[in-house]
């Protein structure tokens, strides 16, 4: 049944729902034809298939889709009578079928390619009862749409019984009639009646040359006058919205150019297709690639688009010093990218013919399978959620994770990276990193100086006095140390020196800046000791050793007989020299 009723109906039967043009409407239509030519060639992996029990009709007319691919088929081949096996003549006499039919479809061809076009694939059911949400009655779905003088009207096809009392989806008797009574008013199309007539009769896969002509020379308008009207859209925002024309805007708007004009081009060339009476079997091969194309620009807009607005976006938080908010513009780019590309790849199967529907239900164990073994890989995307949320560490900063000393490099969605000292680059999965002992240096509002200053034992109390006023007054005249808790103190007698513990909290940017303050801090100590009058000790041990009684015995026995043969030496020398 038709979806409305037409003003010329005698006989009460539903006839035709003549619309209000809707420009819209037609628009989605012409951009997004069906590709029946294209679907018959691919695998029916839907999962709308009839039950194994039930016989295949040897037309395909088991599914909507079905219907509408054989229809287009027969007609692509000229096959009028394999053509009629799509329309339902049960209200024609018997005796006049075959001639009525041959009429109704060659009606139904000059219809679609003047004023008409076959619904998107997407559009067209592959299950065996049809569209069940589509608001019309039980077993009846819309397979084109045409354009009349008073709006639009939806060609329908029902469910009937066929051979052997198999369910088939034929045209319906009012749809049959509707196309007949407009067929006979429809105008002649723009390129038939521009193009040499000698250019219709050679047909090529079912289409006039000239009409496989004409849409070559649509497709390359189509690209120009897309790529001058962008540009001029761009220039007019840009004099309306001063930030277009310079900026970042500009950055935004100069990326998505080139995919904007492609995706209108598209757009452009199914409308102009459409206006200039293609042959629907010309428009029914060339849909599909001109829908994928338009999918594809589209999905490049959004790309591109994510990837300007994130550099923009990373230049103005780096240069407002808001490090953190680094990962969370990266993790967005690269989760808003992982998206883009799954809607792309959906949509182009769709275009393609194949329902994602049964691919879903096809994978559904697989699927949990598969999730139980990508635990890892879940857990390493939470935990790379948990650093963006908490940011314990971000680009940039210098932290020690687990011993590992480095400088963050990059949070990715599985894994951070971290250049180390050594600058080898270590990769740390997420859902470890999440659970780590992490500490960042790079936050630290202010750095540790402690020191503990030796001092020589023969240091008297006043030189001792005099150091440590001297060290304090050193800490309090220094702008780039805190005044709380700054102190010097004799802490201890050491082993071999006097200890003197220096504590303070430096102000410094970065590790950098630190070491510059201790190397200054450590100078003036040097030189307040100096000045002082004493010095740093060095580590020195006393060792005291005490000799037992017998040997102290035995060394003087020696000793006096070293001194009785000195003796006697000098005797003898004497007696020699008188």
């Amino acid at each position: 049944m038709l979806a409305g009723r037409t003003a010329t109906a005698k006989d009460g039967r539903r006839g035709s729902l003549l619309r209000g043009f809707a420009l819209n409407r037609l628009a989605l239509m012409l951009l997004l034809p069906a590709a029946p030519a294209v679907a018959q060639t691919l695998p029916d992996l839907t999962g709308g298939a009839e039950p194994a029990t039930s016989v295949a009709d040897p037309f395909g007319r088991d599914t909507p889709r079905g219907m509408v691919n054989g229809l287009i088929d027969a007609l692509a081949e000229a096959d009028i009578v394999r053509a009629t096996q799509y329309l339902d003549l049960s209200e024609v006499p018997e005796e006049a079928r075959e001639q009525r039919g041959a009429e109704f479809a060659a009606a139904l061809e000059a219809l679609l390619d003047r004023s008409g076009g076959i619904l998107p694939t997407y559009r067209l059911s592959t299950a065996p009862e049809g569209d069940t949400g589509d608001g019309l009655d039980p077993g009846e779905d819309s397979f084109a749409v045409i354009r009349t003088s008073e709006g639009t009207a939806d060609l329908t096809a029902h469910r009937v019984p066929g051979a052997d009392d198999a369910q088939v989806w034929q045209v319906t008797p009012d749809t049959l009639s509707l196309v007949r009574r407009l067929s006979l008013t429809a105008p002649e199309s723009l390129i038939d009646r521009f193009t040499p007539e000698a250019w219709g009769v050679p047909r090529l896969a079912g289409a006039p040359v000239a009409h496989w002509v004409g849409l070559a020379v649509l497709a390359l308008l189509s690209l120009a006058v897309s790529r001058y009207v962008a540009l001029a859209l761009f220039w007019l925002a840009g004099r309306v919205w001063s930030p277009l024309g310079t900026g970042r805007a500009a950055r935004v708007g100069r990326a998505t150019l080139l995919p904007i004009g492609l995706f209108f081009a598209c757009i452009l060339f199914s409308i102009a297709s459409f206006l200039a009476g293609i042959s629907v079997v010309a428009r029914t091969h060339v849909a599909p690639l001109a829908e994928i194309v338009a999918w594809l620009a589209l999905a490049w807009l959004v790309w591109r688009a994510i990837d300007a607005t994130a550099r923009v976006s990373l230049d103005t938080m780096t240069r407002r010093g808001r490090v953190g908010a680094i990962s969370v513009v990266t993790l967005i780019r690269r989760g808003g990218k992982v998206v883009i590309f799954a809607l792309a790849a959906a949509a182009v199967f769709s275009s393609l013919g194949l329902n994602l529907t049964g691919w879903i239900a096809a994978f559904g164990l697989g699927g949990l399978a598969f999730a139980l073994g990508a635990q890892k890989t879940i857990e390493h995307f939470v935990g790379s959620l948990t650093l963006i949320a908490d940011q314990p560490v971000r680009i940039g900063d210098f932290c020690q994770v687990d011993g590992l000393l480095g400088t963050v490099e990059d949070i990715g969605m599985r894994s951070t990276r971290i250049r180390t000292l050594d600058r080898t680059l270590v990769t740390i999965p997420n859902g470890i990193m999440s659970g780590a002992r992490i500490e960042n240096y790079t936050s630290r509002d202010q750095f540790l100086f402690k020191s503990i200053l030796s001092l020589r034992y023969e240091t008297t109390p006043d030189q001792m006095r005099a150091v440590l006023w001297r060290l304090r007054g050193l800490l309090e005249s220094d702008d780039r140390v805190t005044e709380d808790p700054a102190r010097a103190r004799f802490l201890a007698f050491g082993a071999s020196s006097l200890d003197i513990e220096v504590f303070a909290y430096v102000l410094a940017e970065d590790y950098d800046g630190f070491l510059a303050v201790c190397e200054d801090l450590n100078l003036a100590i040097m030189d307040v000791v100096a000045e002082c009058g004493t010095s740093f000790a060095f580590p020195t041990r006393t060792v005291y050793l005490e000799e037992s009684p017998a040997k102290q015995e035995t060394k003087g026995v020696s000793h006096g007989n070293d001194n009785e043969s000195r003796r006697r030496d000098r005797v003898r020398t004497a007696a020699r020299h008188p």
